[in-house]
C-alpha cells in the first residue's frame, strides 16, 4: 500500500452481551457480576434504561417491565450484600404470619460492614450472630423470635397485631416459648412489652388473642370457678375426646370460641373446616359436656353479655359427677 494512502478505519463489530443467569437470583444481577461475565461500566450505563432496569443501586433486572414482590425481595438482599440475613415484618410475612410486611425489608448485617438505606430496603448492623432458621431461594431469614422482636422495635408493629402475630407463632410452633424468652433476654424492654406478655398468655393456655382476653375476663369474675385453656379431655380408656378452648371442670362446660376467619376453606382430605369445628362440639356433648360457644366479635363487643351466659351455664351445671372425664392440662409448647 502507498504511504500516501489515506487510512481507513475498519468497521467495529457488534459485540453481544448476554445477562448471566445465576442461582437463586430470579434473572437479577449486580454490577459486579455483569462485569464478570463481560459488561463493562458504559455499557452498563448505555443499556440501564434501554434493555435493562435498575432495581436498586448496583442491582439490575433484565427487562423494563413490572417487579414483584419476589423479585424484588432478591434484589433487595443483593443490594444488601453478602451475609445479610433477612428479619422484621417481611421475615414473618415469609414465614406465613398474619402481619403486614409494608413492603419494607430489613437486613442484619455484621458490625464490620455499615448500616444503609435505599427507599424500601435498609441494614441493621448486629454484634450477635445472627441465627438462620431457613432459607427462601437461597436467601437467609433469621429465626421467628428474633424477626418478632425486630418488627416490635424497629418497624412499628405493635399493639394488637403484635400481640396475636406472636401468639399465632407461638401456637402454629414457628418458635418455641423457651426460644421467644431467651431472645427476649437479649433485649431491653422497649417495644417488648406485648410480645412479653402474649407470651405469658400463651404459657397460660391461650392460643388466640379471642380466647386471651376471654381468660382475663372469666378470671376477672370471682364468683366463677378455676377455668383452663386448651385443656385435653380424655376417658378413663384414654380416648381423646376433645381439646376445649376453655373448660370448667367443676361444671363440666367447655367454651369454644369459633372464628370463620380461623376456621375457613378445607383440609387436605376436602373437608368444610368451618363444618368440622362446629361438629365437633357435638364430640363433647355426647359425653355430657355442656358446650357454650362464643365469637371473637362479641368478646370484643360484648364481654360483659359473653361473661353472663357463661355465668348462668356454669351455675346450672355445678356439681354434676364427671369424673369419668380426666382433664389434663398441655406442658408449654406440646
Amino acid at each position: 500500500m502507498p504511504d500516501d494512502e489515506p487510512v481507513r478505519s475498519r468497521p467495529r463489530v457488534g459485540v453481544t452481551r448476554t445477562f448471566p443467569h445465576l442461582d437463586h437470583q430470579r434473572g437479577l444481577a449486580t454490577s459486579l457480576q455483569l462485569r464478570d461475565a463481560g459488561w463493562s461500566g458504559d455499557a452498563i450505563r448505555h443499556a440501564e434504561g434501554r434493555t435493562i432496569q435498575r432495581v436498586y443501586p448496583g442491582v439490575f433486572a433484565p427487562h423494563r417491565g413490572p417487579m414483584g414482590p419476589d423479585d424484588r425481595l432478591v434484589a433487595a438482599h443483593l443490594w444488601a450484600g453478602d451475609g445479610a440475613v433477612l428479619t422484621g415484618r417481611v421475615a414473618l410475612d415469609r414465614y406465613g404470619l398474619p402481619v403486614s410486611p409494608l413492603g419494607n425489608c430489613l437486613f442484619l448485617v455484621p458490625c464490620t460492614r455499615r448500616a444503609r438505606r435505599q427507599a424500601d430496603v435498609a441494614t441493621r448492623r448486629t454484634a450477635r450472630p445472627v441465627q438462620v432458621a431457613r432459607h427462601w431461594e437461597g436467601l437467609p431469614v433469621t429465626t421467628v423470635a428474633w424477626a418478632l422482636c425486630d418488627a416490635a422495635v424497629l418497624q412499628g408493629l405493635t399493639g394488637e397485631a403484635l400481640r396475636s402475630t406472636t401468639i399465632a407463632a407461638l401456637q402454629r410452633r414457628l418458635t418455641h416459648p423457651r426460644l421467644l424468652h431467651d431472645e427476649l433476654a437479649q433485649r431491653s424492654t422497649r417495644g417488648l412489652r406485648t410480645v412479653r406478655a402474649a407470651l405469658q398468655e400463651f404459657t397460660e393456655g391461650a392460643w388466640s388473642v379471642p380466647e386471651a382476653v376471654l381468660a382475663e375476663l372469666v378470671r376477672a369474675a370471682a364468683d366463677l370457678p378455676p377455668y383452663l385453656l386448651n385443656p385435653v379431655l380424655t376417658m378413663p380408656d384414654g380416648q381423646v375426646i376433645g381439646c376445649p378452648d376453655g373448660y370448667f371442670a367443676s361444671a363440666g362446660v367447655a367454651v369454644q370460641v369459633h372464628s370463620r376467619q380461623h376456621h375457613s376453606g378445607y383440609d387436605d382430605e376436602g373437608r368444610d373446616l368451618w363444618s368440622a369445628t362446629v361438629e365437633k362440639d357435638a364430640t363433647y356433648v355426647e359425653h355430657g359436656i355442656v358446650v357454650v360457644p362464643v365469637t371473637p366479635s362479641s368478646i370484643a363487643r360484648r364481654p360483659e353479655e359473653v361473661l353472663e351466659r357463661i355465668r348462668t351455664v356454669v351455675r346450672q351445671n355445678l356439681g354434676r359427677d364427671l369424673s369419668r372425664i380426666h382433664v389434663r392440662q398441655r406442658e408449654i409448647g406440646a
